[in-house]
């Protein structure tokens, strides 16, 4: 009995003092942040829609062009060539131009919101690795820990049975625990295997030494009513389906201005000259230069029914767009109420959990006593041993699926970007647009 408690207690010393240099939750997930490509792909995303604003601009600048050209005029039987710039100017175009400034501007911030989304899942699928490697290993301790008890049992009950006390079918009976336990020790070596696989794949570093995460209570609505008012006020893929049902009202005027009078102004000056030699563009008295001037106007009468159709196209892709508001808000309500319901269970399952640990501690305790003097036998203590193992893998099954549970309902609620949980990194939005 002192032996196995010695055993114990050395194999979870290290354990405790290797958490000391342990890497936190927020560690891994700043290293998430700047590290996933799905997350550096959104961003990336991000800055080059920052510059459709400015090509939709464009539209109404200036457009200065050199042109220059040669032919042969049959009449005159000879070559001619011209050059000079000319300057366009758009001076109305039915207000298309001032409305995909818009468009676009509103569009920048969807994809803004958009990549907050990401950036929220990205983080939200970090802890979850965490907190799986974490997992992983505990179990993988708790099955070393069975193991060793098992075979400090079963290396007792041999001595026993070589001094006259105990019968074969005890030994074999401990053989037979120990070994499933060897088994179970292997599937749990595997799956920390996987776990490490997920980690690397979402933060993009290899899982060093890590200590479990705590719940973010500080940071946690007070009740699911609460919870559901803030995921409806600042969830991001909900804020960016209200940004895009908001572009869509100013598609509607694009395409509406496409049925109003454009107006276009132009300013040219230009030299030619002949194949006789002369280069009229040489002449100090300025005969040879031709100066122009003008305005056009564009009144739209007929389109083949084309810019009425796409006015039409418009107003119902803006219908789609309010009702996809609507779903959206739906799912981020439904989001946030499965992952309140889903954190409430776990702190139950997380408390029922550590009762059952303590008290299948206490009845093996009381079985092995009772077992040294007759009053049980090895496979009651054997049962024991199983009972507390079953007890310790759930309670640790519970505590990780609390500590999720915590950042889940962050993540429904819109309340887990890098900005929320103190992480430092450049912005990557377009800032001053």
């Amino acid at each position: 009995m002192k032996r196995i408690l010695v055993a114990l207690v050395a194999m979870i010393s290290p354990i405790a003092m290797g958490q000391a240099h342990a890497e936190p939750l927020s560690s891994a997930l700043a290293k998430a942040y700047r590290n996933n490509p799905t997350l550096n792909a959104s961003r990336a995303g991000v800055r080059a829609s920052a510059y459709d604003i400015d090509i939709a601009r464009s539209a109404m600048q200036p457009k200065i062009a050199w042109r220059s050209g040669i032919g042969y005029d049959t009449n005159a039987a000879s070559n001619r060539g011209t050059f000079g710039i000319v300057l366009d100017q758009t001076l109305f175009d039915g207000l298309q131009t001032t409305n995909n400034v818009e468009v676009n501007k509103v569009r920048l911030r969807a994809a803004e919101e958009n990549t907050r989304n990401t950036e929220q899942n990205i983080l939200f699928e970090a802890t979850e690795a965490y907190m799986d490697v974490v997992l992983a290993r505990r179990i993988a301790a708790l099955r070393k820990q069975d193991l060793d008890f098992l075979k400090e049992l079963t290396r007792s009950e041999t001595a026993r049975h070589t001094a006259g006390e105990r019968t074969r079918t005890n030994i074999a009976q401990a053989e037979a625990r120990r070994a499933a336990a060897q088994a179970e020790l292997s599937l749990a070596h595997a799956e920390v295997k996987r776990a490490q696989a997920t980690y690397r794949q979402i933060i993009g570093d290899e899982p060093g030494k890590l200590i479990g995460g705590k719940v973010p209570l500080k940071m946690l609505p007070a009740n699911l009513d609460r919870a559901l008012a803030i995921a409806a006020k600042q969830h991001p893929a909900l804020l960016a389906k209200r940004h895009l049902a908001e572009g869509a009202m100013f598609d509607v005027a694009v395409s509406e201005g496409k049925l109003l009078p454009r107006v276009n102004g132009a300013i040219g000056i230009g030299r030619g000259h002949d194949d006789a030699g002369v280069i009229n563009a040489m002449r100090f008295d300025g005969s040879g230069t031709e100066r122009k001037v003008g305005i056009e106007i564009k009144v739209p009468v007929y389109h083949g029914g084309k810019a009425a159709a796409e006015v039409r196209r418009s107003k119902e892709s803006l219908g789609n767009a309010h009702f996809t508001v609507d779903v959206q808000h739906a799912e981020v309500q439904a989001k946030a109420a499965s992952a309140w319901a889903q954190y409430q269970g776990a702190l139950a399952t997380a408390s029922a959990s550590r009762a059952a640990v303590k008290a299948a501690t206490m009845a093996k305790d009381g079985m092995m006593e009772e077992q040294a003097i007759g009053q049980r036998t090895l496979l009651d203590v054997l049962q024991a041993q199983a009972d507390v193992v079953k007890a310790q893998v759930k309670l640790a099954n519970a505590e990780r699926d609390t500590v999720v549970g915590g950042y889940r309902i962050l993540s429904a609620i819109g309340r887990l970007g890098a900005r929320d949980l103190g992480i430092v990194a450049k912005r990557t939005d377009a800032e001053g647009r």
